[in-house]
């Protein structure tokens, strides 16, 4: 089976013009966008590994093609080394956040020992959307763990002004505070920088998981 065609033919027969534009105002990336719906990339992913379609050949030359190889990735039964090999190969193709969020989410096999260290790695990287990677795995799969103060010790070193790495803190405190309040908020206390401060503040105060009473006294935490 000629699989490079195949994924060609996909790409043409699924892309929707209006949701190119649309995406394109979204995620600032490098890569052609076609404009297909998440829902036929992850079908086709699917299809892809049931076929036996090796990694070398989803070349990554668009923006949907690096979310089904990535997406292909995250289906095949590999060992966490086996996954993290594979996905230091196409992840410097990572340059938006949609990509990484996406991806990311779905490699829960890395919800291990070597997963951790991998996404705790990332965070040195001088890479911004590496330094997201290592956060969003972080948030995914340890968050609410007996790691989570190292996490916290982790992401204060980082001194990244980068939009994308410090919206990826922000969210991860937020998340971190609706799960375990007391501890994230004291966890928040320890950020002076003003923008992750005040944004992961008002991201809490857009949630449903935390009271009204939560809400104001994280208010007065704002810079």
């Amino acid at each position: 089976m000629n699989f490079k065609t195949e994924i060609e033919n996909f790409l043409q027969e699924n892309s929707e013009e209006k949701l190119a534009k649309f995406h394109k105002k979204l995620v600032d990336t490098k890569f052609k966008i076609f404009g297909i719906r998440t829902n036929s990339l992850r079908k086709f992913a699917k299809h892809l590994v049931k076929e036996n379609c090796p990694l070398e050949e989803i070349i990554s030359n668009s923006h949907e093609e690096i979310l089904i190889r990535g997406l292909v990735l995250s289906n095949l039964k590999l060992k966490d080394n086996e996954i993290i090999n594979e996905f230091n190969k196409f992840i410097d193709y990572i340059d938006n956040w949609a990509t990484c969020d996406m991806i990311i989410s779905s490699l829960k096999r890395l919800r291990t020992e070597n997963g951790y260290r991998f996404f705790i790695e990332q965070l040195s990287s001088p890479s911004p959307f590496k330094k997201r990677v290592g956060i969003v795995g972080l948030m995914d799969y340890f968050l609410i763990s007996e790691k989570k103060e190292e996490i916290i010790d982790n992401l204060i070193k980082i001194k990244d002004d980068n939009y994308y790495v410090q919206m990826a803190i922000s969210w991860l405190l937020c998340t971190l505070i609706c799960k375990d309040y007391e501890f994230g908020k004291n966890a928040l206390e320890k950020f002076s920088d003003k923008f992750i401060r005040n944004k992961t503040i008002s991201k809490c105060h857009d949630s449903y998981r935390l009271s009204r009473q939560q809400k104001e006294e994280l208010k007065m935490l704002r810079i």
